[in-house]
């Protein structure tokens, strides 16, 4: 599948843009700096209709604003257990940044499962252990998972809402039972596969 990985923000965050033929495309993750991601956007023609959001945390949300300001039109979509901590700077860690970020209106619900926006059709995973309301997005043979797992390693649960275990059964439930040859497109870092990680994660031993 088509995809546009840029990386943004002071965590170096993954944003993804996924585009339809038609113009309509997705955003995943936008962080803070995200000034490159509405650079292409324009420049490629693209109207982002959605912005997905894997999890809760300021590095993977702050960009939102920058979005929003270009195009009005675009929907907030995260999981129910994370809604609370868009509106919330300590829940979302941006305080610890010295920033004060929140996100309080136009917050659309993920659920697990098939899931459907505009021309996009794509399968929700509820991936809990990084926070309460961690998701991936499986698209095809991609799946943009977020801070739940990362080429050689696995996301990090010392932050409110974390919990070591219920991250790696999240990870054998969820995303290692996708097909082998699937691309997982991480929060941050490089992209590996569910081959890759299954034969070789040291955190799934």
């Amino acid at each position: 599948m088509d995809y546009k990985k840029i990386v943004t923000g002071q965590l170096e965050v993954n944003t993804y843009i996924i585009p339809q033929t038609s113009g309509d495309c997705l955003v995943i993750d936008p962080s803070d700096r995200c000034r490159e991601v509405v650079k292409y956007l324009q420049k490629e023609k693209l109207r982002p209709i959605a912005i997905l959001l894997t999890h809760g945390h300021f590095d993977h949300i702050m960009g939102i604003p920058e979005i929003l300001d270009e195009y009005k039109e675009a929907e907030i979509f995260v999981h129910d257990n994370d809604k609370a901590m868009l509106a919330d700077s300590s829940r979302n860690g941006s305080i610890l940044m010295g920033a004060d970020f929140a996100v309080n209106s136009g917050i659309n619900s993920l659920t697990e499962g098939a899931m459907k926006i505009g021309e996009f059709e794509f399968t929700v995973l509820h991936v809990p252990g990084h926070t309460q309301g961690g998701c991936a997005f499986v698209f095809g043979d991609v799946c943009f998972c977020g801070d739940t797992i990362f080429a050689g390693s696995v996301g990090r649960t010392d932050l409110p809402g974390g919990n070591s275990s219920q991250l790696i059964t999240s990870i054998r439930e969820k995303i290692l039972p996708l097909p082998p040859q699937t691309v997982l497109c991480p929060g941050h870092g490089g992209r590996t596969t569910v081959e890759r990680e299954a034969r070789s994660n040291p955190f799934l031993r």
